[in-house]
């Protein structure tokens, strides 16, 4: 494998701290996303793998090993992932979020077709994209 064909394999699959992934992951699949794996609720490793035309995140768990009591409060402040769709779907998309009160599909200054959301207190910016 050479060194280009890492960089076309590499990826970022933010691992987001929930009350209860397995929940979250439903909260998702409502909205459109994939539910790619789940671990057993059992496993002592409470995780959720969801994903959205190839945009993947892991559904983890807020226990205090993994976030501490103090920083519960700052979960999620000041960070928005940008969520890549395929343009021809990006109104289905808006609508299958329609329960979780997205700002309005619009054109952002920069061209891009977008909305907001906010799942499970993370804010998403979805973008059509023609890939």
């Amino acid at each position: 494998m050479t060194a280009a064909n890492v960089w076309e394999e590499a990826l970022i699959r933010p691992i987001l701290a929930t009350h209860n992934p397995y929940n979250a992951a439903r909260d998702f699949e409502k909205a459109g996303w994939t539910i790619d794996f789940q671990t057993p609720p059992d496993s002592g490793d409470p995780l959720c793998g969801v994903s959205l035309y190839g945009n993947e995140l892991l559904l983890g768990t807020m226990e205090e090993k993994f976030v501490s009591k103090e920083a519960l409060p700052f979960v999620g402040a000041g960070v928005e992932l940008h969520v890549t769709v395929p343009a021809s779907g990006i109104r289905a998309i808006h609508q299958k979020h329609a329960w979780l009160n997205p700002t309005e599909l619009q054109q952002q200054p920069w061209g891009e077709t977008a909305f907001k959301v906010e799942i499970q207190g993370y804010v998403f910016m979805i973008v059509a994209e023609d890939r």
